[in-house]
């Protein structure tokens, strides 16, 4: 009597846990999101208190900054919080579309030890390519490239399973899953364009002083004229560049940091999923199949070893 009552016991108990899991995770997932929302607008709040104090306290250096060079860091500033935008939004269209191949698949049991080895079942495989072309958009694209690879198998015993005959992150190429969706390679020199350009308008300031700097011979007084702007201004005219190097800092910060190393995250998702579900025929399984059908053809036993490595493919 005691073994009977606990295993319902047990069970109840499992159910009740199940059904806490399934209330409370989707409500932790938004306290998480909550937080982080939280988190960055306070960053954000208190990253423009520090720009409006930064800029009091540097309003007497700001007068003898020339005008020129002041337009060049605003456009420095909008330039890079622009590219900025651009470089989040596209990293968010990358991981949404990962995660919509991740959810097309989400209920799909990974491949078992013995489905490796003799490939999937018609019905699983007819599940899996039910829930693939169900995609649609880059994701439906990336189903495609992994479809062109499916091969129906037939093994020594005579069974038939479905198999890939190229590893998934073959048929899924980080530029194919990446690239259409995400110009890293352009985000990667905008530090290098930022630096240039506030080295350009440094320069340009430079020399539009020093053609201010006229030198007379026959004024013996003052022979040397406009001297005094070009020393008054020229701790201002490098502002552009200081700028446009604290900007290519935040800039790199951002594109591997954030956008680099949470893209990469979800490709290896992507790739890792599809090794999970779809099993892979090598070309070395199939020699050794020929190998050992060869060797069964002419009466003669395959090696242990032989055998041992076939069935681990």
């Amino acid at each position: 009597m005691t073994v009977q009552s606990a295993a319902p016991a047990s069970t109840v108990e499992k159910s009740i846990r199940n059904t806490l899991v399934r209330i409370f995770t989707p409500q932790f997932r938004w306290v998480v999101l909550g937080f982080k929302i939280l988190g960055w607008w306070t960053f954000a709040f208190c990253a423009i208190i520090l720009g409006f104090f930064l800029l009091a306290t540097l309003k007497p250096l700001l007068v003898m900054i020339p005008l020129g060079i002041q337009l060049a860091c605003v456009g420095l500033i909008a330039m890079a919080t622009t590219l900025l935008v651009l470089m989040m939004r596209e990293r968010r269209r990358v991981l949404d579309a990962c995660e919509r191949f991740l959810d097309a698949f989400e209920h799909i049991k990974p491949a078992t030890q013995i489905e490796r080895h003799l490939g999937l079942p018609p019905e699983s495989m007819a599940e899996i390519r039910r829930r693939g072309n169900s995609l649609r958009g880059k994701p439906r694209e990336w189903w495609r490239s992994l479809e062109e690879s499916f091969e129906c198998y037939t093994s020594m015993n005579g069974g038939q399973g479905w198999f890939i005959t190229r590893q998934a992150n073959e048929s899924l190429s980080e530029d194919d899953v990446i690239s259409a969706l995400y110009h890293s390679s352009f985000y990667q020199v905008v530090p290098s364009i930022l630096t240039a350009l506030g080295l350009l308008a440094t320069f340009i300031a430079i020399l539009v002083a020093l053609n201010g700097v006229t030198y007379d011979p026959q004024d013996a007084t003052h022979p040397i004229t406009g001297i005094d702007k070009l020393i008054n201004g020229l701790a201002g005219k490098f502002l552009s560049s200081i700028v446009a190097l604290i900007l290519s800092v935040i800039f790199i910060f951002f594109e591997k940091k954030v956008c680099e190393r949470q893209i990469l995250r979800g490709y290896d998702s992507v790739i890792r999923r599809s090794k999970e579900i779809l099993p892979f025929l090598s070309q070395a399984r199939i020699l050794l199949d020929i190998q050992r059908l060869a060797a069964s053809q002419s009466g003669i036993i395959p090696p242990s070893g032989v055998d041992q490595r076939a069935l681990g493919d």
